[in-house]
């Protein structure tokens, strides 16, 4: 009897695999609504409207897309960067037309993301808002979950009320770019009436554009009972004019956020206002969140930022630079400096409960300008654990650094990273860059009775220090080589008991001297 190959197949079995792998089949089509709606999420809404054309499965399909993303930029038809700058206008046309007539033929359904980008930039004014009103209308009336609007505005961005009284709404972005005919700044135009109950997340990029209206602006950070994320950017150049100081992004007001339920905060501003810091400023910013967890900050300092009751917060990050009138320093004097230090101080005091914190270079360099200000203030940052410092070596910067770990009974972890590039205020308070070429840092511990030590090649530029098991007494030498006058060396003795900090020698010795 002859045994049947191994390879033979019995042809029933043969039909069966290739029916249930036709080429012909179409699974796609077949699947639920709601599926179908998610893949196409993920593709801008011109592709997902062309699909209209498959079958009559598809014909409608985008009718009824919870996620809607309007983007100017896939509607060009040509790819040069010259042919783009022609056919510009055209396309912003193009563009529009496509928007109104998707909008226009959607059924009932909630929509949960829309999302518009267009520069809109060749419309006269009445369009332009018509159209953008348009768009978060009909989102607003659909339900609308997250709103995502990018556009280019002449010169005033005028709010729309239905906006600002969203209940369905969690997320809101403005991405909003505005500079007018004789390059003033724009402005902001909130409604009278405003309420966000469900908003979770705001996230706002200005670009040449200020909230004016002092008493609409707080009633305007005060409509978000439930907000946990806010997001600020200004972005500027001082080329631009408007009203006399410009920095800040609230255009000079005293402005109070109250968000109990706060946890993320951060704020940058490019903007250099070259009038620099004055002792007196009309400009205050309050900042209430006692739920804030991760607080970031990058900006410049004329307007006075205070912090109350942030009781939660874990994380801090913080950078505030010098003004431009302040960066020759040969000019400012002592005087200068004690001002700085004492606002950045304030602001300093307002974060004391944090746990992780972030220093760079500008607010490091400024709050260790006047060392007696910093000597006579009672402060602790008891649960700080671990410390982040991104600087230069400078002898304000040094008064700053030992200032906090004095202050920080608790801490477990220090990151240094120290830059030998040239800083970004050059000269600091008109004093010589002590430290141009820093060849090694070390960190010693004595009379603990485990030595430690931690060191570091400023090629690498980073240091880690764990600070273990510290009983009463750290001595910290630093050694610095500067090629031409020598080195510079600093012994600092601090008395962890009684918090004392001290310098106990500084001066100038021959590059060959060896450590102490």
């Amino acid at each position: 009897m002859k045994r049947r190959s191994s390879t033979s197949s019995s042809p029933s079995s043969s039909t069966s695999i290739s029916s249930s792998f036709s080429c012909n089949e179409d699974r796609i089509s077949n699947l639920p609504d709601p599926l179908i709606h998610h893949i196409l999420s993920f593709m801008y809404t011109k592709y997902a409207v062309q699909t209209c054309v498959l079958s009559k499965r598809w014909r409608y399909i985008w009718t009824s897309l919870p996620v809607l993303n309007f983007c100017e930029w896939v509607h060009y038809r040509e790819t040069g960067v010259l042919e783009r700058i022609r056919e510009e206008p055209q396309t912003t046309k193009r563009f529009i037309k496509f928007v109104t007539k998707v909008l226009s033929r959607r059924d009932d359904s909630d929509i949960q993301r829309f999302r518009l980008q267009s520069s809109l930039k060749y419309l006269t004014t009445d369009i332009l808002y018509r159209c953008i009103n348009r768009c978060i209308t009909i989102a607003v009336s659909h339900n609308v979950q997250e709103l995502y609007i990018q556009v280019t505005p002449d010169w005033c961005f005028e709010v729309p009320p239905c906006l600002c009284t969203c209940e369905s709404l969690t997320k809101l972005r403005l991405d909003l770019c505005a500079i007018g005919e004789d390059l003033t700044y724009g402005q902001i135009t909130l409604p009278s009436i405003m309420s966000l109950p469900r908003l979770k997340s705001l996230h706002l990029q200005l670009e040449y554009l200020l909230f004016t209206d002092e008493r609409l602006t707080n009633k305007f950070f005060s409509c978000f009972p439930t907000l946990e994320s806010l997001v600020i950017k200004f972005l500027a150049s001082d080329q631009i004019e408007f009203c006399g100081s410009t920095e800040f992004v609230f255009g000079g007001m005293n402005l109070k956020i109250s968000l109990p339920a706060l946890k993320h905060f951060r704020f940058s501003s490019t903007e250099d206002d070259m009038e620099g810091l004055e002792e007196e400023s009309n400009n205050e910013v309050t900042l209430n969140a006692p739920s804030l967890s991760s607080f970031i900050l990058d900006s410049y300092m004329s307007t006075s930022f205070t912090l109350e009751n942030l009781s939660s917060l874990v994380n801090a990050d913080i950078e505030i630079n010098i003004h431009g009138r302040d960066k020759g320093y040969f000019d400012s004097g002592e005087d200068k400096k004690e001002l700085y230090a004492r606002h950045f101080l304030r602001f300093f005091r307002g974060i004391h409960k944090v746990k992780i914190l972030t220093l760079r270079h500008s607010f490091i360099m400024a709050l260790g300008g006047a060392p007696e200000i910093l000597d006579g203030q009672q402060l602790e940052f008891y649960n700080l654990q671990r410390l982040e410092l991104w600087t230069y070596l400078s002898r304000d910067c040094l008064h700053s650094i030992f200032y906090v770990l004095k202050i920080s009974p608790n801490i477990e972890s220090v990151y240094l990273k120290i830059s030998q590039d040239e800083p970004q205020v050059d000269p600091y308070f008109g004093e010589p860059q002590l430290y141009p070429n820093c060849d090694e840092v070390k960190f010693n511990t004595e009379n603990i009775g485990d030595y430690w030590e931690a060191g570091f090649s400023l090629p690498c530029m980073i240091c880690h220090l764990k600070f273990v098991k510290i009983k009463e007494h750290l001595k910290i030498s630093l050694s610095c080589a500067n090629f031409e006058k020598g080195a510079s060396r600093w012994i600092w003795d601090w008395k962890l008991p009684g918090r004392d900090s001290k310098l106990l020698k500084g001066g100038l010795f021959a590059p060959e001297t060896s450590w102490l």
